[in-house]
C-alpha cells in the first residue's frame, strides 16, 4: 500500500508527484523535492530501528514522516534553526499527523534522546561552510556511541570529506548523482576537542566607548559589524526620545538593538529575529555588556505587541521582497502615532516604494554607502 505525503494545497491532479522507496511513498509538491532530499530518502536504512532518531537540516518534512512509517514506536526529531522552517514542518505534520515525530528549532541540536541514527541535509547555497562544520561536530557529539548517520551535500564535497574524516576517524562517500554527495559515518569514538567557531568584534555608536559582540555561525552577521547595520544604528540613534521604545526586527547577533538599548533615553528593546542562534546570539551579548533593557522574541510573523516609539529592521532582500513588506507592515502596526521607522538597503528603490505604499511618506538618509529610509506613522 503506497503512503502519500501531500506537501501542497494544490489538488493532487496539479501537483508535482514524486515515487520513492519501491513505489511505497508518494509525495505531492508544487515543484518537487531537493535532489538532496530524493537522495537521502532513497539511502535510508530499510532495517529495523531502535533508540531515537534525528533529522537535521530538512525543510519539508518527508524524511521525517518516512522515518516514523518504517520504524513505528521509534521517535523522530525533526531539527531546524529557523521559525520559519519549523513552521512549514509543523503544517507538513499537521497535513500528515504522526505522533512520533517532533519538530525543535533551538540554537544547537537536541541533547536527548541521544540517536542512534541521525540524517543531515547540506545545500551550499544555503548553509555557510563555518555553519556545515559546526553542525557536523555538533551531530557527531549527539549521537550514541555506535551511533551512524547520513549526510548529504550538493556543492564541491572534497574539503566536506576531509573535515567529515576528522571528526569521525572515517567517512565512506557514495558516489555523487546529480551534484550531490552522500556520506555515511559512524561514531566510533569519543568527540575529539570541539573546535571554537564563534566571533568576537568590536561596535559602538559615535562618540560611545565600543562594546565586545560575540557571533556564531548562521548567524547575521559573522565575524564582523554588518554595515548597514552600523548604518541604520547611527542614524536611528539621532531620533531616540526620552523613554523611548525600540523595536529591533531581524536582530541577528543584536548588533543594531544593543547600540541603541544602551542609550540614555532608551526605556526598552524588543529585539526579535526568526533565527534561534541569533536570539540566543543577541541575548548572550546584552547579558555580557550588561544591557538590561533589551528582550528578546524568537518568531518569523513578527510581534502583536505595540507601544513602540521607533523600529529599526534590516531585512534580508529575497523572496520577491516579501520578508521587507512584512518587517514594514510589522513597523506601522507596532508603532504609536508618531513613531519612526527606520529600513536599512542597499537597493532602496523597492523598500522606499513599500515604505511609502504603507506609512504614507518616506526620508531616504545616506550613511556609509546605504541608504536608511525614515518613514513616520501618521
Amino acid at each position: 500500500m503506497m503512503n502519500t505525503i501531500t506537501l501542497t494545497d494544490l489538488p493532487p491532479r496539479a501537483s508535482h508527484r514524486e515515487t520513492f522507496r519501491k513505489g511505497a511513498f508518494c509525495v505531492l509538491s508544487r515543484s518537487g523535492l531537493h535532489p538532496t532530499e530524493r537522495l537521502l530518502i532513497e539511502a535510508l536504512p530499510a532495517t529495523p530501528m531502535s533508540g531515537a532518531i534525528l533529522v537535521v537540516g530538512n525543510r519539508t518534512g518527508v524524511l521525517g514522516l518516512i522515518l516514523a512509517a518504517e520504524h513505528p514506536g521509534v521517535p523522530v526529531v525533526q531539527h531546524v534553526l529557523d521559525m520559519h522552517h519549523a513552521r512549514a514542518l509543523q503544517r507538513t505534520c499537521a497535513t500528515n499527523p504522526c505522533p512520533a515525530v517532533t519538530v525543535v528549532c533551538t540554537p544547537v541540536l537536541p541533547e536527548s534522546p541521544a540517536p542512534t541514527f541521525a540524517v543531515l541535509q547540506l545545500t551550499a547555497r544555503d548553509t555557510p561552510a563555518e555553519l556545515v562544520l559546526d553542525q557536523i561536530e555538533d551531530l557527531h557529539d549527539r549521537l550514541a556511541d555506535g551511533g551512524t548517520c547520513l549526510i548529504a551535500y550538493d556543492g564541491k564535497a572534497d574539503w566536506l570529506r576531509k573535515q567529515l574524516t576528522i571528526v569521525f576517524g572515517s567517512i565512506k562517500a557514495m558516489p555523487a548523482q546529480n551534484d550531490v554527495t552522500l556520506f555515511h559515518g559512524v561514531k566510533r569514538r569519543p568527540q575529539l576537542d570541539r573546535r571554537v567557531f564563534t566571533a568576537t568584534f568590536p561596535a559602538s555608536l559615535p562618540g560611545d566607548p565600543p562594546l565586545t559582540l560575540t557571533t556564531q555561525p548562521g548567524v547575521f552577521a559573522h565575524r564582523r559589524p554588518d554595515e548597514g547595520g552600523l548604518a541604520l544604528a547611527e542614524v536611528a540613534a539621532r531620533d531616540l526620545q526620552p523613554g523611548a521604545r525600540v523595536l529591533d526586527l531581524g536582530c541577528g547577533c543584536g548588533l543594531v538593538g544593543i547600540l541603541l538599548a544602551r542609550h540614555a533615553a532608551v526605556a526598552d528593546v524588543l529585539a526579535v529575529d526568526a533565527n534561534a542562534r541569533a536570539v540566543q546570539c543577541t541575548a548572550r551579548n546584552a547579558a555580557a555588556n550588561g544591557i538590561t533593557n533589551l528582550r528578546t522574541l524568537l518568531t518569523d510573523v513578527g510581534t502583536d505587541e505595540t507601544g513602540f516609539t521607533l523600529f529599526v529592521g534590516n531585512p534580508p532582500y529575497f523572496s520577491d521582497f516579501k520578508i521587507a513588506e512584512l518587517f514594514i507592515r510589522n513597523a506601522h502596526a507596532a508603532l504609536v502615532p508618531g513613531g519612526m521607522a527606520f529600513v536599512v538597503a542597499k537597493s532602496h528603490r523597492q523598500v522606499g516604494e513599500l515604505m511609502t505604499a504603507v506609512f504614507g511618506n518616506v526620508e531616504l538618509l545616506a550613511r556609509r554607502g546605504y541608504g536608511v529610509l525614515k518613514s513616520v506613522r501618521a
